[in-house]
């Protein structure tokens, strides 16, 4: 009943950036069960900064806005909700490279090239992306179970800009277009208090077209993409058991559509079909413990970018190759061809918690083993029209993941809750007796927040800190630098022709820790509440690279961001 909704406004330090959103929803007088809301949000930022340099051209431009309404009462319901979104998007300027000799330097600098003063223009290299998504939704309940059923269509846009000169500069170099429709329903029934059960389908068409004119080849072809499913999961209740048992089958189909490196003509179709299974457990052990088991089979699809893939991936700065190019001509092969094989999984994690009294434990150790694993695989440096980049090619190997994530809860005092986290990670290229390239490293966090109901009036005060060490990728393939790969080219050796295996163009970064810290308080009033919240990221400015950003090769992560936040809920 009656009108409510939220008002907020953020800032932050670094980028200089202001975030502004707000939500209005209601009911509607006098038709019980209706209800509907409308949100918006924009945001504006300049170029981030590093702590010792400013991040030339990362600034930010977005506007978001959503409505939707809805009908519910204890038996049928239904709701509609449409959203647009649109960014402009800079790109580290430092990334565009003219020439092998630029990237060596661009690579071996500690300070980005084209590195200048803060600024909240945005300039080329950029993005324009913009999304517009309806979705409908529904659900019917009956004596026997409950009927779920929802349509989506999604309109994507996303242009790219390169430095281009005269007339062009004003061209997108790649100018896409993809339309997706989807749709699901699921029907699930009650058969006892020991039984249940639901069986669905999904289905999904996509297209993508490029939008003539960028006088360019594009980095992916032309598809349309028919995907469908069909599943059923059931849950059994036996005493202190609970399970649950899924099958699953997938099909897609693939009709592709492009031009290669000669700007020829090709066209391809391509069908994958495989099923997937899923078995789990939870028994209760003694009072304070559980257990949780499960064991799944999963397979992938490759998605037509791992491909057919040619030319700049320009939010990687990297140049990008698919399955289907030849590795030496670039020209599109017949998957039949090649030694394509589809992704499969094995996977099998447990998950353990004990709780105490103030104190709960959590330890969910994993396997799993992905048969013709798909990754991007670096290869050298390679020329095109949008300049010189790392050179990435897609391939397939077998690859074994093995991990645990850790976390407790230690509730030290009434007001004050402990929170250690840790994940460990540890991945191999079976296949090749090798390691794999952007693994995440293993890290460990701890938060400890001070809580208060009332101070003085005053509502919700808290205050947190949390500490987080990421260490050093150990388990990193060997290191090739851009200056070898250059002075080789010139003494007319081949790297590579005896030594297949994985490489980096850079050594792993050094371990690191962040420091996050955070505070707030709330003004209740009789109608609104005010929530104030301040707190800084990367407080001691900590000079780092992540392992997983490729943009590691040119540049530092973010340093010390302040943020102030103003809530108003009414």
């Amino acid at each position: 009943a009656g009108v409510g909704g939220t008002l907020n406004m953020i800032g932050q330090s670094n980028g200089r950036s202001g975030t502004f959103s707000g939500m209005l929803e209601g009911g509607i007088k006098n038709r019980d069960g209706w209800g509907w809301r409308v949100q918006g949000t924009a945001k504006r930022s300049g170029d981030f900064h590093t702590p010792s340099y400013s991040l030339t051209n990362t600034g930010i431009k977005e506007l978001n806005f959503s409505a939707s309404t809805g009908y519910h009462n204890q038996r049928f319901g239904f709701e509609v909700f449409f959203s647009h979104f649109k960014s402009e998007l800079g790109i580290l300027k430092g990334t565009s490279i003219g020439s092998p000799d630029d990237l060596q330097e661009a690579m071996e600098r500690s300070t980005p090239l084209y590195t200048s003063s803060f600024s909240y223009d945005i300039g080329e290299p950029r993005q324009e992306v913009q999304h517009n998504l309806l979705k409908v939704s529904g659900h019917v309940k009956t004596n026997r179970g409950e009927l779920r059923l929802q349509y989506g269509f999604q309109n994507n846009q996303r242009k790219e800009f390169d430095l281009r000169i005269g007339d062009l500069s004003n061209t997108p170099e790649l100018n896409l277009r993809l339309n997706t429709h989807t749709v699901e329903a699921e029907w699930e029934t009650v058969r006892s208090e020991r039984w249940s059960f639901s069986t669905g389908a999904t289905g999904m068409f996509q297209q993508n077209r490029k939008v003539d004119g960028t006088q360019r080849v594009p980095f992916i072809p032309d598809f349309n993409n028919i995907s469908a499913g069909l599943f059923g999961v059931t849950k059994i209740y036996l005493n202190q058991w609970a399970m649950d048992l899924g099958l699953r089958y997938d099909y897609r189909y693939y009709s592709v559509a492009g031009y290669d490196y000669k700007n020829s003509l090709f066209r391809s179709t391509l069908q994958f079909n495989n099923f997937s299974a899923t078995a789990g457990a939870t028994v209760g052990i003694k009072e304070n413990g559980t257990l949780n088991l499960n064991l799944s089979s999963a397979w992938r699809p490759p998605h037509v970018a791992e491909l057919y893939s040619v030319g700049t991936h320009q939010s990687a700065a990297a140049n990008e190759y698919g399955i289907l190019l030849n590795d030496s001509t670039n020209e599109v092969l017949d998957i039949d061809d090649v030694s394509f094989k589809t992704e499969q999984a094995l996977k099998f994690v447990s998950t353990y918690q004990h709780r105490w009294s103030g104190f709960t434990l959590e330890i969910s150790p994993y396997v799993n083993y992905i048969f013709n694993y798909i990754y991007l695989r670096p290869t050298g440096i390679s020329q095109s029209v949008r300049g010189t980049y790392a050179y990435f090619r897609y391939t397939q190997t077998d690859a074994l993941f093995l991990g645990a994530d850790l976390s407790a809860a230690w509730q030290a005092h009434p007001f004050l809750k402990v929170t250690p986290k840790v994940s460990l990670l540890r991945a191999s290229d079976v296949r090749n007796d090798d390691y794999l390239i952007f693994i995440p490293s293993n890290w460990y966090e701890v938060a400890i927040r001070y809580d208060r109901p009332t101070v003085r009036g005053l509502k919700n005060f808290f205050v947190e800190s949390k500490t987080k060490y990421v260490s050093r990728q150990d388990r990193a393939p060997r290191v090739v630098t851009v200056r070898e790969i250059n002075e080789a080219h010139e003494q007319g050796i081949d790297l590579f022709e005896k030594d297949d295996s994985n490489f980096d163009f850079m050594e792993a970064p050094a371990g690191y820790f962040l420091w996050n810290v955070a505070a707030g308080i709330s003004v209740k009033g009789e109608k609104t509440q005010y929530d104030f919240r301040v707190g800084s990221e990367n407080l001691l400015n900590t000079s780092y690279r992540e392992y997983t950003n490729r943009f590691r090769y040119y540049a530092d992560d973010l340093g010390r961001n302040f943020i102030i936040s103003i809530k108003c809920i009414f």
